[in-house]
């Protein structure tokens, strides 16, 4: 299968603090049902698939804007440029600077899990997961702009895919750890690879933004 590997690292570097705030709607779930390893890793799979769900309605919406609004203009780089310079820089305060719990924490929070719990408990992990998925952080933000600058729906889609694979390769941990202080420190890990990366995105929309002003 074809990875759009620029999406996958930026999945993969933010994938430790998406992992360590979602576990707070997961994992009281996990253990309320009390069950074994395989049937965690069964629910996680159906969070997971709730996510993917989420990514890609993301990837359609990208196409769209990339259709309606990309594709015929003149100003194609200087618009994505631009886009990938706001939200890396977004991202770098996120991941270096922000201190409190914000964007994707915000989104994994207990009064979600109190409204989600509400659900038949055969619904609860996709429900879950596709909500948490449909969430405007900052690497989601700079996902959607990879995603929009893709030649067509099916890139955009394999972007959104490969993003949800970098995002998700911790969740396989997540069954076998309970709740502890250790995803405080996930989470610090996860902010700043995800800062780290954020410098990679500035680069590349300061050389797309160049050459679109250079057009102009």
């Amino acid at each position: 299968m074809y990875i759009k590997l620029d999406g996958f690292i930026l999945g993969l570097s933010n994938g430790g603090a998406c992992m360590a705030a979602c576990a707070p709607v997961l994992l009281p779930y996990l253990l309320g049902e009390g069950k074994g390893i395989a049937s965690n890793y069964w629910i996680t799979g159906q969070f997971l698939l709730g996510r993917l769900w989420g990514y890609l309605l993301f990837a359609l919406l990208a196409w769209m804007v990339n259709t309606a609004v990309l594709r015929e203009s003149e100003m194609w780089n200087l618009i994505i440029g631009v886009a990938y310079v706001l939200f890396a820089a977004l991202l770098i305060f996120y991941g270096f600077l922000k201190k409190e719990d914000s964007g994707c924490q915000n989104s994994c929070n207990r009064k979600m899990y109190q409204q989600l719990t509400t659900l038949r408990p055969a619904l609860f992990p996709v429900t879950a997961g596709f909500v948490t998925g449909l969430n405007f952080c900052p690497p989601i933000l700079l996902a959607f702009t990879g995603a929009a600058a893709q030649s067509s729906l099916i890139m955009s889609l394999l972007y959104f895919f490969s993003f949800f694979l970098g995002t998700s390769a911790l969740f396989i941990l997540l069954p076998l750890i309970g709740i502890s202080n250790r995803f405080a420190v996930i989470r610090i890990i996860g902010k700043m690879a995800a800062g780290i990366i954020g410098f990679y995105y500035l680069y590349s929309g300061s050389i797309m933004l160049l050459r679109g002003i250079a057009k102009l």
